[in-house]
């Protein structure tokens, strides 16, 4: 079950990775693979959450990704909230691409390029996932 994003432009997908946000940047694959993989790494200074397989298809049927890119937010951010947007817009098709796939976040507080935080969306292979 792929989606379209209605109010996040195609052209801004392919910014996924590497974007800035008003308090933080973007981590993660840049396009989408169509491949959920195996759970990303957390390091000690990172938060990690797995949503159950069940939370990202409620995060898919409530339009997360479009909700995200209509946060207010200053002119010069706009691009890069968008971009986060579509990052996950793809994190989310590609978990739910695979059978019980489910969606990583991985929050690091103190990134090394600057920011107050940075923030990566994974698509996890469902054999990993909670139902």
């Amino acid at each position: 079950m792929l989606r379209t994003p209605k109010s996040v432009p195609a052209a801004v997908a392919a910014l996924g990775g590497g974007a800035c946000m008003a308090a933080g940047l973007v981590m993660g694959a840049g396009a989408a693979s169509a491949e959920a993989l195996s759970p990303m790494p957390v390091g000690d200074s990172q938060f990690g959450y797995l949503a159950t397989h069940t939370i990202t298809e409620r995060a898919a049927d409530l339009q997360l990704p479009e909700f995200i890119a209509s946060i207010p937010v200053p002119e010069e951010y706009k691009l890069a909230n968008l971009a986060m947007a579509a990052r996950f817009d793809i994190a989310v098709d590609e978990a739910l691409a695979s059978p019980g796939g489910c969606v990583q976040v991985v929050i690091d507080p103190a990134p090394v390029g600057g920011g107050a935080f940075s923030y990566g969306f994974f698509a996890v292979e469902g054999k990993y996932c909670q139902p």
